[in-house]
């Protein structure tokens, strides 16, 4: 018994202990239980964390691609979670931004195959713009394919300033159109198409004619406006009918698939009419021209280089040719375009070099046959091509920048010539210059009129400047205080070519000259040409009832001498009366100051 006892409290002392082991390692599996899900409710929060400083939110999509769970994190786009739940595709139609491809992902999609770092872009619930990164992965529950889930992040900032740089990469900043990166990359693949199927294409280079002159006039805020709007009238013109591009500057330039020249002679005169449509920039009513020059694949050239050039050429003909017109490239161009860039660095050199020299034609006030006037008249004596008229170089110079320091160094000239003369004994008249449109605008006109006069000991009243009426439309605020400068120095005004362009009567009154010139067209058709004789009687009681004197230009003949006389013209200037001469030869002119003691 004793030893059955004995067996007894063995088993239960050994069930105790089987009992506290038991116990003991529930509590220590309770405890890394416990353990294991604190650490991973500690993971899932630092990740919900690391999750919340993330751009990016999680979703997952069913078997049909229709979303059904997007994390809250979405809540920060401009996405509305609610609208994308239970869609396939998201809020509105997904689209590949530019330069993606769309079938890469389709095709990814259609086998269930994971996919990174796709942008696709929609629209926001603002209406604006909203572009997202896409990566998903497919979710399978054994064989079957469930669906898919990822991550997705905003990427509309990166998105947009990307397509900001291809944008000014393209085209230009200031038109929209393409720019000339963007255009010879058209021209090129033009030409690979031409080559390979000999179909012939052209090109039609325009530039507006006096840009500069009138950026300079009017401040580059209107000129900006104005290229613009010659762009917007240029496309819309265009249409699917070619490419116009901006090349720089106010030029411009049509690819067309036109061959026949006929039809490219319709389309350059559409072009031309586009620009020259009156049009108001900054409150001021304007009117704009260009000149086109056109060449063509393959007979004008066999690259792209080469057919630039030679429209280049094409457009400084139609220039040549008075502007606001169209000229097709011909092959002796080639070597006038040479010449032309030869003949600009010569002028400069000229400038700086003392070349240009001045000659002088008289003026004579009709009623006493006296002399009373003279006009300053520059030439070049170019060291190789001789004596060279200002019709040779000043178009040149007004299309460059050289007709201001051009300008400066005639007025000083003149200044110095009627100083000599004086210092001869001579008596000399008031001596005219001719100012262009940039040079009248420039800031330096009116020091540059005041140190030559001073510097020469000369008075304002010894001086006379010509300018166009087309020049005071430019700008007229800018021309009425350029114009009260000039009287106020002294200085005599005369407005050459009137009646020639857009003549208005209000600009005589605004801007009160001294004289007024007749154009050598009107004079030409003196007497027989009614239409001659009635403008220029009337140009005659204008100008004295405006208190200005009239001056004839162009006066060859004694029957146009004899009508201007008779209608009260006041002064007369042309090869019956006397040409221009030079300096030493126009002194024959002059006489010793009249002895009024």
């Amino acid at each position: 018994m004793q030893r059955l006892l004995e067996t007894v409290s063995r088993a239960y002392a050994e069930a105790d202990q089987d009992r506290y082991r038991l116990a003991r390692a529930l509590e220590i599996s309770t405890l890394e239980m416990n353990t294991l899900h604190d650490q991973l409710r500690a993971s899932e929060a630092r990740l919900a964390r690391l999750v919340s400083l993330s751009s990016d939110w999680v979703w997952e999509q069913d078997a049909d691609l229709r979303f059904t769970c997007i994390s809250d994190d979405v809540a920060r786009t401009r996405l509305d979670a609610a609208a994308i739940l239970g869609t396939a595709c998201g809020v509105g139609d997904l689209v590949p931004v530019p330069g993606g491809d769309p079938a890469v992902y389709e095709a990814l999609v259609a086998a269930h195959q994971p996919y990174r770092n796709f942008v696709f872009g929609t629209r926001a619930t603002d209406g604006l713009p909203f572009y997202m990164r896409i990566s998903g992965e497919p979710v399978f529950e054994g064989d079957d394919f469930r669906g898919y889930r990822g991550v997705a992040c905003d990427v509309t900032q990166a998105t947009l300033a990307q397509q900001q740089v291809m944008q000014l990469a393209r085209f230009d900043n200031l038109t929209g159109l393409p720019n000339r990166s963007m255009f010879m990359n058209k021209l090129e693949q033009a030409l690979i198409s031409a080559r390979s199927g000999a179909s012939p294409f052209a090109l039609l280079l325009l530039d507006l004619d006096r840009f500069k002159g009138f950026n300079d006039t009017l401040g580059h805020d209107v000129g900006d406006q104005l290229l613009r709007q010659m762009a917007k009238r240029l496309d819309a013109l265009l249409g699917d009918q070619g490419m116009v591009a901006r090349l720089g500057g106010d030029e411009f330039v049509v690819l067309s698939l036109l061959g026949d020249q006929t039809a490219l002679l319709r389309l350059a005169g559409r072009m031309l009419n586009a620009v020259h449509e009156p049009l108001m920039l900054s409150g001021r009513p304007l009117q704009a021209s260009a000149s086109i020059g056109i060449s063509r694949f393959p007979d004008d050239g066999q690259d792209a280089a080469t057919l630039m050039k030679n429209a280049d050429a094409a457009m400084y003909l139609a220039k040549e040719r008075g502007r606001n017109n169209c000229q097709f490239f011909a092959a002796e161009l080639a070597q006038l375009a040479d010449q032309r860039f030869a003949l600009e660095g010569d002028l400069r050199h000229a400038i700086e070099q003392d070349q240009l020299l001045l000659d002088y034609q008289p003026v004579f006030d009709i009623s006493r046959g006296v002399l009373s006037g003279m006009e300053a008249l520059v030439r070049w004596q170019h060291p190789e091509r001789g004596l060279l008229p200002p019709d040779q170089f000043i178009g040149l110079a007004e299309e460059t920048d050289l007709i201001v320091p051009l300008g400066r160094w005639v007025i000083e000239s003149a200044c110095r010539q009627i100083r000599r003369w004086r210092q001869a004994g001579l008596r000399v008249p008031p001596c005219a210059v001719n100012l262009s449109v940039r040079q009248f605008y420039a800031e330096t006109l009116i020091p540059d009129l005041c140190a030559s006069l001073a510097r020469h000991q000369l008075d304002g009243g010894d001086l006379a400047v010509e300018i166009t009426e087309s020049l005071l439309m430019t700008d007229t605020e800018h021309a009425q205080q350029n114009v009260q400068s000039l009287r106020d120095m002294g200085v005599q005004i005369a407005i050459d070519d009137f009646g020639t362009g857009y003549s208005s009567l209000a600009y005589l009154k605004r801007f009160p000259a001294h004289t007024l010139k007749i154009d050598r067209s009107f004079v030409r058709g003196l007497p027989a040409n009614r239409d001659d004789a009635a403008i220029t009687q009337a140009m005659i009681a204008l100008a004295h009832n405006l208190g200005m004197d009239v001056v004839a230009e162009g006066v060859e003949r004694v029957d146009q001498l004899v009508f201007l006389r008779a209608h009260g013209c006041d002064k007369v200037q042309g090869y019956l009366l006397g040409r221009p001469q030079s300096a030493e030869q126009f002194a024959g002119y002059l006489q010793p100051p009249q002895d009024t003691s």
